[in-house]
């Protein structure tokens, strides 16, 4: 029987994280949890190997991945959990991803060059960035640039031309739903009250709905009691999985711990 503690969100060094996939198994055991899922942006790369350690040390590894979208102009993530990660058509969807986000790290740095700042497009190219840091390679590059220290003022470096994440033009929601549905996942509509969603939750969770998602991110760090309530009434009204987790990655940010909303298989939602 399924039950315990678990973390339905983690990122790891195969997007924005720090940890390898030996490190987060070994993570997710001293801290109790029985069922977790390794959901990097747009990758898969450490998912096997995660789950062939979690098999071992008997977990439970929901293959998960947290997908770019781009909504009315905004930024938006997707994740699916249960998902095929050798399916041709998420691995070519994962791919343009990862690409946008390359030509979205290029864009930013010769913007940057453009006021003047001490980089350049050439310089970077040549940058070679260590993932087990985590963030991104323009955010590591400016750090060891000088530039800047975190991502508390990384962002604020392109005011006057808007966030390279809102932006950069990903797939349609419709799009990565219809991906993920076709690789054998279930699409789920992540962290409702982030604080960089242009929408507010009680806009983006129904229009996220008519775009097909099947279920909704109740619990997370960013969902404060009012989210994680409208959310959970949402999905009960409209019989959808319900899903939550720490969102970790790692040392990366300080504020999110693993576990952390503490959360039991009896408070989700993964069988209807």
């Amino acid at each position: 029987m399924k039950q315990g503690k678990v973390d339905l969100h983690i990122h790891t060094s195969a997007s924005d994280g720090t940890w390898t996939a030996e490190e987060v198994v070994k993570k997710i055991l001293e801290n109790d949890i029985k069922i977790f899922a390794i959901t990097d942006h747009n990758s898969v790369e450490n998912v096997e190997k995660a789950k062939d350690l979690a098999s071992e040390a008997g977990l439970i590894l929901i293959p998960g991945v947290e997908v770019d979208t781009t909504y009315d102009g905004g930024n938006y993530h997707i994740l699916g959990y249960g998902i095929d990660i050798y399916n041709e058509e998420l691995l070519k969807l994962l791919s343009v991803n990862t690409k946008i986000m390359e030509n979205k790290d290029e864009e930013s740095i010769k913007f940057l060059e453009r006021k003047g700042l001490n980089v350049s497009l050439t310089d970077y190219k040549k940058y070679e960035n260590d993932n087990t840091r985590g963030g991104w390679k323009a955010l590591n590059y400016l750090i060891d640039r000088g530039i800047c220290k975190s991502t508390k003022d990384f962002f604020p470096l392109f005011d006057g031309w808007g966030n390279p994440f809102d932006k950069t033009e990903f797939p349609s929601p419709k799009e990565v739903i219809e991906v993920i549905k076709k690789a054998g996942g279930i699409p789920i509509l992540a962290h409702p009250g982030a604080p960089f969603y242009r929408l507010e939750y009680d806009a983006i969770v129904p229009a996220m709905f008519k775009e097909g998602i099947m279920g909704i991110e109740c619990y997370h760090p960013e969902n404060n009691l009012e989210v994680t309530k409208f959310s959970i009434d949402f999905c009960k009204c409209n019989r959808l999985f319900i899903t939550g987790g720490s969102d970790c990655h790692g040392t990366f940010f300080t504020h999110r711990s693993l576990g952390k909303p503490s959360i039991f298989y009896d408070n989700i939602v993964l069988e209807l």
